[in-house]
């Protein structure tokens, strides 16, 4: 077992480097640790309130379309009973003019000029219609009020029209000039039973009503009419709106959709909700069609909710957090540069030991020691090395003075001719047996004996040159008398042979073989160059204690390896 082998035995107190190496320093990072964390932290930061807020405002565009959906999808029975209550008053307003004895008789004298004249009477003080059109038992239209005489329209095949010939109250919505009405026709009956015509009012869907119909469903409302003939392509012109001057971008953004055109106005289909982007907004329509009392399409009521008016509850609060979310990045900015400064700052003192280390300063070297992370367990396994590699230092330090002083303890030989060596144990007249190796001899035709390493009571230790492995190795003789006083001794080195083999450390001297020559048994061995404990310990002065200490740490690691594989020494001096 060896207590110094991995020290050299040459090196001066002079050529120990212990401080002021100059070396190159290392390149500095482009980017410091500090900042790296700090970049890491503010970029998670980001991303979690970034989106917090991205899912915020998705979710909430998602909410608001899902209700405005919901709304628009009412808008079609909102539609059906706006017109059924606004039938219901309007025949009840056009109830006084057909009731009225005056009325009556004029349709049976069929005077255009008086009749146009008391229609236009009624129209002003009870009915509030935009026109009245007197219709003779024929079905041909002999007076309208918004029409100069002489007017005649034959009225018959439409069915609102032939409805009230027929004794029965109708109504139906009309196309005319580009504006939609909304029509009730009423029969005149002489004597309460006789159909001598029939009254037809119409009342413009205009404005108002859309702000009516607006207050019924919530949405923004636009009448859009269509002049052409059905084998036509659609002519589209706005009949009434809520909307005012949005209303032509809401026809351009119709007439951009020919799909949409032909579904509603071609198909009769109702439509929506669907997104319809206009210049300024994103609003959502609903696509009502409208047919006329002849079951013509002639338009579309439209229902629409901008996204954006929605939205404003929504981006209210999205403000708010926005800029609740930009403080606290900036606060957590501020806070996580001084965290990762904390952090980092123990990161930083072990790099600076590092290069103190580096520069072979093993003094003042400041680790965090005290950390309780596994910085902490970092810097006490460094501070460990530091201190190997301090007693490694002060080992070399003292041996090398030693050296100085003591010299070379062995007693070495330069090696004959390999033509004028002797065989050890033989003489030119047959030779004798069981002798010694001679220092410049070639030992077991094998081994070049170099020098004498020691003397002992079991026999002789040689350092020598092994031929076959061109190595440097220990030979060890066992003395003959040895071997014949203790019959059991050959067994137990064959043991602790086996032993030995089992063991693999630095600091356990290996054993390669036991063998014989002439009656002489040996060991060859590892051969390490070095000053001996003993020589150590024969000085005249106390060890240092860094020395001590090496030196016991490199001897118990030696046994505790020996003890991992079940082997005890027993024979420790």
């Amino acid at each position: 077992m060896s207590a110094t082998r991995d020290q050299p035995s040459s090196p001066t107190s002079e050529q120990i480097p212990v401080r002021g190496l100059k070396l190159p320093p290392p390149e500095p990072p482009k980017l410091s640790l500090t900042i790296k964390v700090f970049l890491a932290a503010a970029l998670l930061i980001a991303i979690a309130v970034g989106g917090a807020i991205a899912i915020a405002a998705y979710r909430s565009k998602q909410v608001a379309d899902a209700k405005i959906n919901e709304d628009l999808k009412k808008s079609g029975p909102a539609w059906e009973s706006f017109l059924a209550t606004r039938y219901s008053e309007l025949h009840r307003a056009l109830a006084v003019v057909v009731n009225n004895p005056g009325i009556i008789a004029l349709f049976t004298q069929t005077n255009p000029e008086t009749i146009r004249d008391t229609l236009k009477t009624e129209q002003a003080s009870n009915v509030k219609a935009d026109f009245l059109i007197a219709i003779g038992p024929d079905g041909v239209a002999v007076a309208r009020t918004d029409k100069p005489l002489p007017y005649s329209a034959d009225l018959s095949r439409v069915p609102t029209i032939a409805s009230a010939l027929q004794g029965e109250q109708a109504q139906g919505i009309w196309l005319s000039s580009g504006k939609l009405y909304t029509v009730v026709a009423a029969p005149v009956l002489e004597g309460g039973t006789r159909v001598v015509g029939a009254t037809a009012a119409g009342f413009a869907i205009n404005d108002d009503v859309a702000r009516n119909l607006k207050t019924l469903m919530n949405t923004q409302v636009v009448f859009i009419a269509d002049e052409a003939r059905p084998a036509e392509p659609a002519k589209l012109v706005i009949a009434s709106s809520t909307m005012q001057e949005l209303s032509t971008e809401v026809l351009e953004a119709v007439n951009h959709r020919p799909d949409l055109v032909q579904a509603v106005l071609r198909d009769g289909k109702t439509i929506g909700p669907l997104g319809l982007t206009l210049p300024r907004d994103t609003y959502l329509a609903y696509f009502l069609p409208i047919r006329s009392s002849t079951d013509q399409l002639v338009g579309a009521a439209v229902a629409l909710r901008s996204r954006s008016e929605e939205l404003r509850p929504f981006r209210a609060i999205q403000s708010i957090q926005i800029g609740v979310g930009l403080a606290a990045l900036l606060i957590a900015f501020v806070l996580s540069f001084f965290l990762a400064r904390r952090i980092t700052g123990p990161v930083g003192r072990l790099v600076e030991a590092t290069e103190e280390v580096r520069v072979g300063n093993l003094e003042d070297v400041r680790l965090p020691v005290e950390s309780k992370d596994e910085i902490g367990i970092l810097a006490r396994s460094f501070a460990a090395m530091i201190e190997e590699l301090k007693e490694k230092a002060a080992l070399e330090k003292y041996i090398g003075a030693l050296t100085l002083n003591v010299g070379d303890v062995e007693t070495v030989v330069t090696p004959r001719p390999s033509s004028a060596v002797t065989l050890a144990g033989t003489s030119g007249t047959g030779g004798t047996r069981n002798v010694e190796p001679q220092v410049g001899s070639l030992f077991a035709a094998r081994y070049e004996i170099q020098s004498v390493l020691g003397k002992g009571g079991m026999g002789i230790v040689y350092k020598a040159h092994d031929r076959d492995l061109d190595d440097v190795v220990a030979i060890k003789t066992l003395r003959s008398e040895a071997l014949s006083a203790d019959p059991t001794l050959l067994d137990r080195f064959k043991q602790e042979i086996r032993l030995a083999r089992r063991i693999t450390h630095p600091n356990i001297l290996r054993t390669h073989d036991l063998g014989e020559t002439n009656g002489l048994r040996y060991l060859s061995m590892e051969f390490v160059k070095g000053i001996t404990l003993k020589h150590l310990i024969d000085q005249d002065q106390l060890l240092p204690t860094p020395v001590a200490l090496r030196i016991a740490k490199q001897a118990c690691a030696g046994l505790a390896a020996a003890h991992e594989v079940g082997v005890i020494h027993r024979d420790i001096k």
